[in-house]
Order: C-alpha cells, then sequence, then structure tokens
C-alpha cells in the first residue's frame, strides 16, 4: 500500500492576531503553519514591547533528527506602525526557511562521514599541539602565556577544516526534498527553481570530491612527510 504524503499548509488569519494581540486568550495559543512528515513549523506570541510598538513573534520547529525528537526556536520582531501583512509573511517564511537550515546542519553533523571529518580535525590538532609543545621544550620557553599563544598561532595556521567543507558540499542536499516541498507549498518559486537547477548541476559532485580528500588525509596523517609538513610549519621562537 502506498503511503499517503503527509504535507499540510495552513492559513493563518494574521490581520485577526495583529488586531487582538493585547487579548490574553491568544497569548498561550500557538498556529500550526507548515506540517511534512515528522517536520510542524508553529507560531506563537512571544512578547509585546508597548515602548516601541511591536510585537516578538516566535517560530518553533518540532522535527526528527538521528532518531531523537527535537525542537529549534526563533523569534524576530514586527513593528506595528511601519510593516505590513506582507512583510510578516515574508518574516515567517524566513525563519521557517532557517529553521530548516538549522535541521539540515544538524542532520549532517549526525552522519558519519561529518564524524570521520570532525575525528581528523581533532587528530591533526592534537598532533600540531603536541609538536609545538616539543618544540616550545627544545627552546627552553616555559612561560606559560607565551607559551599558549605560540601553541594557538600554530594549530590556527596549520588546522584543517574538513567539516565545514561537508557542511558546504551538502548544503542543501542532505534536506532538498524539504526545502523544495517548502519552497513550493509557500509559493517561493523562484527559490524553488534556482534550488532545482543548482541541484542538478552539483548533486553530490562536491562532497565526493571532499570525502576523497578526507580519507587521503586520514592516510597521510602516517607518514613521515605529514611530520614533515609540521616540522616546516613551525617558526623560530627566538
Amino acid at each position: 500500500m502506498k503511503q499517503e504524503l503527509t504535507l499540510k499548509v495552513y492559513e493563518i488569519d494574521y490581520s485577526f492576531i495583529l488586531k487582538n494581540y493585547l487579548d490574553p486568550q491568544l497569548w498561550e495559543k500557538e498556529w500550526n503553519q507548515f506540517v511534512y512528515k515528522d517536520i510542524t513549523f508553529v507560531l506563537y506570541l512571544e512578547s509585546i514591547n508597548t515602548r516601541n510598538s511591536s510585537i516578538t513573534f516566535g517560530i518553533r520547529s518540532e522535527h526528527t533528527i538521528d532518531g531523537r525528537k527535537d525542537h529549534d526556536t526563533r523569534t524576530f520582531s514586527y513593528n506595528l506602525k511601519n510593516s505590513n501583512l506582507d512583510s510578516l509573511k515574508r518574516q515567517i517564511k524566513g525563519e521557517m526557511e532557517r529553521l530548516i537550515e538549522t535541521m539540515e546542519r544538524y542532520s549532517i553533523q549526525a552522519t558519519s562521514d561529518y564524524k570521520k571529518a570532525r575525528d581528523l580535525e581533532n587528530r591533526h590538532h592534537d598532533n600540531l599541539k603536541s609538536k609545538a609543545e616539543d618544540f616550545l621544550d627544545k627552546n627552553g620557553i616555559y612561560l606559560s602565556e607565551v607559551r599558549d599563544a605560540y601553541i594557538d598561532y600554530y594549530t590556527s595556521k596549520m588546522s584543517y577544516d574538513y567539516t565545514s567543507n561537508i557542511m558546504q558540499a551538502l548544503s542543501h542536499d542532505l534536506m532538498f526534498e524539504v526545502y523544495m516541498i517548502f519552497y513550493k507549498a509557500t509559493k517561493q518559486m523562484d527559490k524553488f527553481d534556482k534550488l532545482k537547477e543548482n541541484y542538478k548541476q552539483r548533486h553530490y559532485r562536491d562532497y565526493e570530491n571532499v570525502m576523497e580528500e578526507i580519507d587521503e588525509k586520514l592516510d597521510y596523517l602516517e607518514t613521515s612527510d605529514y611530520d614533515d609538513e609540521m616540522e616546516d610549519g613551525l617558526d623560530d621562537i627566538m
């Protein structure tokens, strides 16, 4: 039996909320915005600022990542004097998109390949720190402030950043379907068309290149050339 696609987009009477935001009955109320599979977006009133005539809205995403139910929230301010319903709707869509980006970031961080990249960076950082400490010992530098500054400089200069590469390579890929459904459901066809075209052009190409380089670097860590590279990166302390 074919599973039914779970997608719901709710029509919210924003003008009613704006006219009645001082009504205590609305303060505890929440409005579902968008539901797709296990992802739900909820709108609510966060606070009211009488000094600058603004309302702070909250958007909460409820979702499952790596088998665990979780949620994230974002807030934004709506000016009652200088804004309109169209600007409110744009703000809501923008915050929902940022929450999808947050979900995607957490999802990428939960992958085994991201963890492999992070472990590579950590191993490399530990090796660099050890190399710098030995270098400082050999040069008789024991003042903690000098040692800490040199180690920070050296490890930063020689660091790897493959986790950022994976994050960039999988941006809008790991949750491609969610982005596409969201853009279409919220009538953002310009973003829908742009993402569709970009995805066809680069689908996983960058990602595969990054993972190939990570595997090569993991092997490189076991070679004498790697040790020589760390040595070459040490700057004279005197």
